[in-house]
């Protein structure tokens, strides 16, 4: 039995600490007024639902069909079932890519300064002289911000009901193994839909 607890404990730990090495920070916006219960089927709102935000670089065309795979598997474990039109569907999604370089330049005091030319003046009882200065060390960070966000339409109101957006600082890893990345990111906005 014990074996068991700890077999366990050590999965929801590395569950927990999966979740955190991420990096996403996800926020969610809904309608309170719509009644998700009553979903059971989703599409997509058009042939192509991408749409591309404010980036620095233009996004591969291959991205929108791995997000899509991406999403359409994550609902499917929701108990969601796709279908092919629109117009059938309860509800209909459409996803939002961007990103944008950040520089960020942190300033702190630095006792690397050395000594300044300042202290008592000369002469006066022998206590004149120096003493130690403080400086300013500046370090300046580029990164790239990266974005998705996924929205949700009700089909027969034809309007927006629910908007989830995940966010990170995308790392050389990231890029290298994107079908990680989108599964992160995918994860973190879905875990908010439907609204509780």
């Amino acid at each position: 039995m014990q074996k068991i607890i700890i077999r366990f404990a050590a999965v929801v730990a590395t569950a927990l600490l999966g979740g955190c090495a991420t990096g996403f920070e996800a926020t969610y916006d809904h309608d309170p007024a719509n009644d998700f219960a009553a979903y059971k089927t989703f599409a997509w709102i058009s042939e192509h639902p991408m749409k591309v935000g404010s980036v620095e670089r233009i996004p591969s065309p291959l991205l929108e069909s791995q997000i899509m795979v991406t999403i359409e598997s994550a609902l499917g474990a929701k108990g969601y079932k796709i279908v092919p039109d629109a117009e059938s569907a309860d509800f209909a999604l459409s996803f939002t890519v961007g990103s944008r370089d950040e520089i960020k330049v942190d300033s702190y005091p630095s006792m690397s300064a050395g000594y300044a030319g300042y202290g008592y003046p000369r002469g006066w009882g022998g206590w004149g002289g120096s003493y130690y200065g403080y400086g300013t060390e500046t370090t300046v960070r580029q990164y790239t911000e990266g974005m998705l966000a996924i929205d949700v339409f009700d089909v027969e109101g034809r309007r927006p009901v629910w908007h989830g957006v995940a966010s990170k600082t995308i790392s050389d890893s990231d890029r290298k193994d994107s079908g990680a990345t989108i599964q992160a990111a995918v994860d973190a906005i879905l875990v908010g839909f439907p609204p509780q």
